[in-house]
């Protein structure tokens, strides 16, 4: 059998303020924890779709079929302290029912009690309790932020490496969100098996991927002195 794919392609900034200025940029040898940014002190930054859409792009890879999804309801916040990102801690959280994968009947049975049971786990959420391994070049940064990653019922401690960069508010910024803006990405993998994700017997691994592959764009501006 062919394999059949259906891609979502992430959404791109608009030309008014300029990608680059938010993504993850390779991170240099610098080992200092603090950005190069006006700002100093705990901040708490919220997840805003006015700045650009914050989501969860996954792909399950498997012998006679590739998906690729996206799940979005994304919400939650963070604290940092620019002079010391060791502190960084927080939230995401994206809801299942908007997980899509291109296809609404597989949607159906993606939301169905067979597999990831919407209506009984609502949510996707990880819960970062530590960061560590930072490097900083500049207004960007990259590091691990190990915490609790909750799937169908079932919470794992995992360690995520990730990207962030800090934009200082301008006339440019503030067309978007009010505050200094944020983006972080991350990419990372979960095994199914983990979080007692089965489906149809005999589809994991055949159809489905045994392990999915997601990365993570957000986006989000200070809201408030954490």
């Amino acid at each position: 059998k062919q394999k059949t794919a259906y891609e979502i392609r992430p959404r791109d900034w608009s030309s008014d303020v300029c990608s680059s200025d938010l993504m993850t940029l390779t991170s240099s040898d610098a080992t200092a924890q603090k950005l190069a940014v006006a700002s100093s002190g705990p901040v708490t930054v919220t997840w805003n779709d006015h700045i650009n859409k914050n989501q969860l792009v996954w792909v399950s890879d498997a012998p006679l079929e590739s998906i690729h999804g996206t799940s979005e309801g994304v919400t939650g916040s963070i604290t940092l302290d620019p002079s010391n990102l060791s502190t960084l801690r927080g939230t995401v959280t994206t809801q299942t029912k908007t997980m899509e994968t291109g296809n609404a009947t597989r949607n159906n049975h993606l939301w169905s009690s067979e597999w990831m049971d919407v209506k009984k786990y609502p949510t996707i959420s990880f819960k970062i309790i530590s960061v560590e391994n930072i490097k900083v070049t500049g207004s960007t940064a990259t590091g691990y932020a190990t915490g609790d990653f909750t799937m169908h019922g079932v919470t794992k401690r995992i360690t995520i490496p990730f990207g962030l960069s800090y934009m200082t508010e301008s006339e440019k910024t503030r067309q978007r969100a009010p505050g200094d803006l944020v983006s972080i990405n991350a990419s990372f993998s979960i095994a199914l098996k983990d979080f007692n994700v089965a489906g149809q017997e005999g589809t994991v691994g055949s159809k489905v991927g045994e392990t999915i592959k997601i990365t993570a764009q957000l986006f989000g501006n200070v809201t408030g002195k954490g």
